[in-house]
């Protein structure tokens, strides 16, 4: 075979795959055989996963209560620290389109090296349901290679990425932070639970229903310093049984809750104003690992 004709079949196949024909360059792609997108779920977090043959993965994450995120894991150590580009381009069939630039990467290194903004995150999202490949352009440090090109590829992309909003409308709606720490509001000389208390509780009850790291929920009741000393004291009781009985109700272990009250001493704020009274008007609940 004439070096004619091979090179003729190296720009050909380059053409094919949709990417550039240089020597000096690295590609890593799923071959279409072989992509797919394959999802976890939970009601703490959500992934989308794709394998990168010879290179590692991508992974959409998203946990409860947070934004979601783009993961690249490298599997023998990722670039230097600098600057990658990130592209999508059109698909073979996607006859007309046109490349679209997302702009630059950092990279810091390590297996985990790429950090991708969150308008990135939801363009690429976008571009892959769309049919098209993003990509991430750098420089390599191998001898001889100019750069590396890095693509996710959109064969079967839909098909996970339908399961993956499923499990995110599943979600726990606040992250663990927000959760382990939570304050329950209450009205004046009131111990009755609002609809806003109801929800955080659930959430609540959900982290420890799913997440088994979690080994104590304690329970401390609060009052502002309207009243009495002693009514303050059976008022803040009075609380947080209702905290506990409604944790209780939501299949909260019952050896799992740690259960104190306090009365008016410990406020969270000066009770000199309204505002500052109606924030020691409280149950704090806190998940404990």
């Amino acid at each position: 075979m004439s070096k004619y004709l091979i090179n003729i079949i190296i720009i050909l196949v380059a053409w094919l795959a949709g990417g550039p024909a240089s020597a000096n360059a690295l590609r890593y792609e799923a071959p279409l055989h072989e992509s797919s997108w394959q999802v976890s779920a939970s009601p703490l977090v959500c992934r989308l996963r794709h394998e990168i043959g010879f290179y590692g993965n991508a992974e959409f994450v998203r946990y409860a209560g947070r934004e979601i995120y783009l993961s690249v894991h490298v599997d023998q150590g990722g670039p230097r620290s600098g600057k990658a580009q990130l592209r999508a381009r059109p698909a073979a069939w996607q006859h007309g389109a046109q490349e679209r630039n997302f702009g630059s990467v950092r990279y810091l290194g390590g297996r985990d090296p790429f950090r991708f903004s969150r308008t990135q995150v939801r363009r690429i999202l976008a571009s892959l349901e769309q049919g098209m490949l993003p990509a991430l352009h750098y420089h390599s440090v191998l001898s001889g290679v100019k750069e590396v090109e890095v693509v996710l590829s959109a064969v079967k992309f839909r098909d996970g990425l339908a399961d993956f909003r499923t499990c995110m409308a599943g979600l726990i709606p606040v992250d663990y932070k927000s959760a382990s720490d939570s304050h329950i509001l209450f009205s004046t000389a009131d111990n009755k639970l609002d609809s806003k208390a109801r929800a955080r509780l659930d959430a609540i009850a959900a982290f420890v229903a799913n997440d088994p790291e979690i080994k104590q929920v304690s329970i401390e009741g609060y009052s502002d310093n309207i009243g009495t000393r002693g009514e303050n004291y059976a008022l803040s009781r009075e609380r947080a049984v209702a905290v506990r009985e409604y944790l209780l109700e939501r299949k909260v272990p019952e050896g799992m809750l740690r259960f104190d009250y306090y009365g008016e001493h410990k406020p969270a704020q000066p009770n000199r104003s309204a505002k500052g009274r109606a924030a020691n008007r409280r149950v704090e609940v806190q998940l404990h690992k």
